[in-house]
């Protein structure tokens, strides 16, 4: 049966990911009909994070107390509603607003499926299983970009939006049944924890240089991420003068093999683990390696005009991104293992409050430096910062040598009466 949540989680980043992206995709259009500027659009971008990192928090903490699977199902209600809503958009200010409902929706998404999937992992295999969750990220790239901008092209863009809300009714009633499932045999903690929190205990380990620099590493990716899916769409059509069509190609080219690319390298790092038992080499050190390549490739990306290289780099930079949230979470859940959602949910909800001020800052250097120089500067500055922090997290992260280990080392650091 964990085989078949997997997938169902898969398929949900898969919505997930089609709702983020398809602003960006429709970006032109929608810019066009509602008259905004790149500046006023960067709000557009910035608007989806505004409650996404709050909730993200509050609604981590909350499926450890009420089980991830309900909070799975709380969620897709959300997104079903706020994406039908939009057939109703005239306007600027509605369009904000739907656009926090959904992100207020999103929130808990990631630290809630890495919760829900531990509960039916071991240890050495949640690499692969994360790496999963995420290749439905990308996987939404291939399959959903070229879809989406066929919609948005031949039946407008406001369709396309309401068809992403048909499909999340149809897993509504699909999670219904399956979200109820619990694993066979308990993998560490597999029942929702009714006890409080302890937040001294949590306050303390989110000062720990471990999860500083590992929030500090998905803030500058989630920043990145944040640009693809609002910027992203327009820089290529507009400044490297592609077609919409070749743009949707080039997005689902390197988000799929990406994709396929990480898979590759979550399962080295899953040997590397269960081989040598240290966190550190097979978790921390490879994940650097992989994410300052990504720099450098996403620097060179605003160098040429070739299709071919372009989507290269998009390739290895999109598999090294994704080796990132594969990574990061796995090593500040093994600082505090009872609490997964909850250590997840705030790294996560730290990290994407870069989506909150990075579109707003993107969008005005655009608009300040027109022709091509704005989105290249937002580029190359988020490259450098990219090689500088996953540099940073390979010299200061120390996550606990074996993660399951670390159950009993932490109840003992806390009262019984309080988990």
């Amino acid at each position: 049966m964990r085989w078949l949540i997997l997938i169902a989680v898969f398929f949900l980043a898969v919505i997930s990911f089609a709702d983020k992206t398809i602003t960006g995709l429709a970006a032109v259009p929608i810019m066009h009909d509602l008259r905004l500027n790149y500046g006023q659009w960067g709000m557009v971008g910035s608007s989806f994070y505004w409650l996404y990192s709050i909730v993200g928090i509050v609604g981590a903490a909350w499926s450890d107390r009420i089980g991830t699977g309900k909070m799975i199902l709380i969620m897709a209600v959300i997104w079903t509603l706020s994406q039908s809503v939009t057939l109703f958009v005239a306007g600027l200010p509605l369009f904000l607003v739907i656009r926090v409902m959904l992100g207020a929706g999103e929130g808990p998404f990631f630290a809630a499926s890495v919760s829900h999937l531990s509960r039916w992992f071991q240890p050495e295999s949640r690499g692969f299983a994360l790496s999963i969750l995420n290749l439905g990220n990308t996987i939404g790239k291939a399959v959903s970009v070229p879809v989406l901008v066929f919609v948005i092209a031949k039946f407008g863009w406001k369709s396309a939006f309401v068809s992403l809300g048909v499909i999340s009714l149809i897993f509504i009633f699909f999670w219904i049944w399956l979200g109820r499932l619990k694993p066979p045999v308990p993998v560490e903690i597999s029942e929702p924890i009714k006890s409080k929190i302890n937040w001294g205990f949590v306050f303390k380990l989110i000062r720990s240089p471990t999860f500083i620099f590992a929030t500090l590493l998905a803030f500058i990716g989630y920043a990145i991420v944040t640009f693809s899916l609002v910027f992203n769409p327009a820089y290529l059509t507009e400044i490297k003068h592609v077609s919409s069509q070749t743009m949707g190609y080039m997005k689902a080219l390197g988000g799929g093999v990406g994709a396929l690319l990480s898979v590759g390298i979550s399962i080295v790092s899953d040997r590397m683990y269960k081989k040598t038992n240290d966190a550190r080499k097979a978790r921390v050190l490879l994940t650097s390696v992989c994410v300052t390549a990504a720099g450098v490739l996403y620097f060179l990306y605003t160098l040429t005009n070739s299709v071919p290289l372009m989507i290269l780099a998009l390739v290895f930079e999109n598999a090294f991104i994704l080796m990132l949230f594969t990574i990061c979470p796995l090593v500040v859940n093994s600082l505090h293992p009872e609490r997964k959602g909850l250590m997840s949910g705030i790294m996560m909800g730290i990290a994407t409050s870069s989506g909150i001020i990075g579109p707003i800052i993107f969008g005005k250097v655009i608009d300040a430096a027109p022709g091509g120089a704005g989105f290249n500067l937002n580029i190359q500055v988020m490259a450098v910062l990219l090689i500088v922090s996953s540099i940073l997290f390979a010299i200061f992260a120390r996550p606990d040598q074996k993660e399951s280990g670390l159950v009993r080392q932490s109840s003992e650091q806390i009262p019984k009466t309080v988990s």
